[in-house]
Order: C-alpha cells, then sequence, then structure tokens
C-alpha cells in the first residue's frame, strides 16, 4: 500500500459514505458533511481528495455548465476494504456514472442526506440502490457494520444474497421513529412515470418488501398528485395504509413526520402532513 493513499479515520468516513452513493457533487458533499462551514471549503477538501497527491477520488466533469462527479479511485477503494469500512464483492472493478441517471442519484442523495440529518429519525441505516444492485442486501449490510460477516464467503457466494431481478428501489433504510424502528423503502420519480413502470415499481416493492413502508418522492407537487392517482388504481385497498407520497422540496426541508401523505387519504386543498407509523 503506497503512503498517500493513508487516510484518516474521518476521510475514510466522508469517502465510504461517497462509494455508498457510487458518487458525490460538491453541493450535496458541502451540505453532508460541512454544512457548518462554508461551500468553498468543502470544495478545497474534495480538491485535497482528488490532488495526484493524494489520489483517494477522480473527478469527471462532463461539461463546463453541469456539476464536476467525484468517486472513488480503485486505489481508496482497496485502502477502504483493507479497513474494512466499505463491503465491496471485488475491488478490481471501477466505478462507472450513467450520464443517463446522473440527476435522478442526486436526487437520491438529497432525500439521503435530509433523512439522515433529520431530527424525527433516530439510528438511520442506510442501503443504497448502488450497493443493492452490487449485491449488498440490508441484511449482508447489517452484518457487515456489526462485523460478523464472513467477508471471504460473502464473496465466494455474493450471487446468492443478490436480487435477481433487474430491479432495486432507489434506497432502504430502518430507522427509529416514535419510540419504534421501522423499516423503508424509497421510490424517486425525478420525470412522471408511464403507467406501466408504475406498475412494475408496485409489483416489486410488495413483493420484496411486503412488511415495509413505501414512500415516493417525485420532482414536484404536481408529480406527487399524478403519481398518488396513479396508485390509488395500482396498490391494492389492503396495502394502501403502507404507501406514503411526497415531492422533493417537502422532504428535504420538513420534519420526517411532516413530509409525507398516506395513500389512504385524499388530497385536500393544502398538503396534508402525516405520520407514516400513525
Amino acid at each position: 500500500m503506497t503512503p498517500y493513499l493513508k487516510m484518516t479515520d474521518e476521510e475514510a468516513r466522508c469517502l465510504a459514505w461517497i462509494h455508498s452513493n457510487k458518487f458525490t457533487v460538491p453541493e450535496l458533499f458541502w451540505k453532508k458533511f460541512y454544512a457548518d462551514k462554508s461551500f468553498q471549503y468543502a470544495c478545497r477538501v474534495l480538491k485535497n481528495y482528488s490532488s495526484p497527491e493524494r489520489g483517494l477520488l477522480h473527478v469527471q466533469k462532463p461539461h463546463r455548465f453541469l456539476n464536476s462527479y467525484y468517486f472513488l479511485t480503485a486505489g481508496a477503494i482497496r485502502v477502504l476494504d483493507g479497513m474494512n469500512r466499505i463491503l465491496v464483492r471485488s475491488t478490481r472493478y471501477p466505478v462507472k456514472i450513467n450520464p443517463y441517471e446522473r440527476e435522478h442519484d442526486e436526487m437520491v442523495q438529497q432525500v439521503r442526506i435530509a433523512f439522515e440529518a433529520n431530527g424525527d429519525l433516530k439510528d438511520v441505516f442506510w442501503v443504497s440502490d448502488f450497493e443493492m444492485r452490487c449485491g449488498i442486501t440490508p441484511s449482508a449490510k447489517a452484518q457487515f457494520l456489526e462485523g460478523s460477516l464472513d467477508k471471504a464467503n460473502w464473496r465466494s457466494h455474493w450471487s446468492q444474497w443478490r436480487d435477481k431481478s433487474r430491479r432495486t428501489p432507489d434506497g432502504y433504510f430502518e430507522a427509529e421513529l416514535t419510540g419504534k424502528k421501522y423499516g423503508f423503502v424509497l421510490e424517486i420519480e425525478n420525470v412522471p412515470n408511464p403507467e406501466w413502470k408504475i406498475q412494475i415499481m408496485v409489483g416489486y416493492l410488495e413483493n420484496s418488501f411486503p412488511d415495509d413502508f413505501k414512500l415516493v418522492v417525485s420532482a414536484s407537487r404536481p408529480n406527487a398528485i399524478r403519481m398518488y392517482k396513479a396508485l390509488q388504481l395500482k396498490v391494492r385497498r389492503e396495502e394502501q395504509s403502507k404507501w406514503f407520497i411526497s415531492y422533493l422540496e417537502r422532504a428535504t426541508t420538513l420534519p420526517f413526520k411532516k413530509v409525507f401523505h398516506s395513500l389512504t387519504r385524499p388530497i385536500p386543498a393544502s398538503q396534508p402532513q402525516q405520520d407514516p407509523a400513525a
């Protein structure tokens, strides 16, 4: 291991979080780790991580008017794997950012950052879409964080842990809310989905996460209302109490108890405030 890839515990924490999402952008990195400092400070930290001397992050800027995207180098992945700070099925595969999914993935990260910092939620445990696509199930990640996962055995049989369907939710998280622990699956709709895609989403979430609350966050209130109407037709009445709808502005600014609207309730003139655990 070369000396320039040494990292502090705090750096390892930041880099592990970045990798769990596949990448980060300066604004989201600032909001997650350095909201109490200036945006320029967060940019300097990322610049340091991506410098040739440190070699911890790659930086990709698709266009001068677009965000810079930061993601872990192969060397950083190997170091974090050796420190048992990340779970990866192999250290040989580099990160690849899909240009058609960047906007959607940034929206997912916005919601994750808001929920992890939300005062209504305690002990948030998050598994990202990127992790689930790599075969890291909530059970595998929980065991890894507890130190009870046989990582070598998991790597040898990771396909047995992996969901065999091509679909995963945009996030799964567990948290304590009003004194009880709940499981939630998150779906982000950054553009209006056609009816057939909504039907596939409903079937997958109900089959794969039958006991968890389903949270759908649309990019705007009009899109959320459209999604609400579509889900009322597609979700069985006996399952509707587990489904909740919102939109990005509410999800990233309000206390968690006030973010979502239950599928069992009609939409009034103003967006209601509903506790998923109620």
